[in-house]
């Protein structure tokens, strides 16, 4: 399942398929693509994954030959997940960045709830840094830059499934959130990347 956020909060839950039938693809110069440091933040535990019956519910709704790894997106998001408050001024956003190493990070409101994916290109269209120092700015705050639609899915979804999200709506990061939009995790290339290179039979095409 995937889930579109918007500043007014969630506007879309629902199959890949049906997320293709809404949402156009995006050309490949909308969106420029940045990753994140992944040393700094630490994967799921398996062993205090609450998703077993998830996932074989899972396997039931889309099949795959027994040969095929099937690998869901809570066995390698980034966990916890840091996040920036829209109403954060710009110098305080850029500071943020500059001391975690992010590139894209989720945007939350007063209620704690997804509205936003900020990146470090919203940013750097936005304000002139010299000397580490913020000089100039174009905007004061994170809403007025930020991603304002975010897609984000369910914790059993396939991680090719999310790859193609990534690749047709040139999306850097697809946040991990339940079903009562609980932020859970993030996976960005970065880690489709490191899973497809410790296991190679794994393919992300759908």
């Amino acid at each position: 399942m995937f889930s579109i956020y918007e500043v007014n909060g969630r506007s879309f839950r629902d199959t890949l398929e049906n997320l293709r039938k809404i949402k156009r693809k995006s050309s490949p110069q909308s969106v420029q693509f940045h990753e994140h440091l992944e040393d700094t933040k630490k994967p799921f535990s398996e062993a205090h994954s609450p998703f077993t019956q998830a996932c074989q519910k899972y396997r039931q709704t889309f099949p795959v030959s027994e040969r095929e790894k099937v690998v869901h997106a809570h066995q390698i998001m980034s966990t916890p997940v840091r996040t920036i408050q829209s109403t954060t001024s710009m110098a305080s956003a850029w500071k943020l960045y500059s001391s975690l190493g992010y590139h894209q990070i989720p945007v939350l409101n007063d209620k704690s709830q997804i509205v936003g994916l900020l990146t470090e290109g919203n940013l750097l269209q936005h304000i002139i840094i010299e000397n580490d120092q913020v000089i100039s700015r174009r905007a004061k705050i994170v809403s007025e830059i930020m991603t304002k639609e975010v897609i984000a899915a369910d914790p059993v979804t396939d991680v090719r499934r999310i790859a193609a999200v990534m690749l047709e709506y040139r999306q850097p990061a697809v946040p991990i959130t339940t079903e009562d939009d609980q932020l859970l995790g993030i996976i960005s290339r970065s880690d489709i990347l490191r899973i497809t290179s410790t296991d190679p039979p794994l393919s992300l095409w759908t």
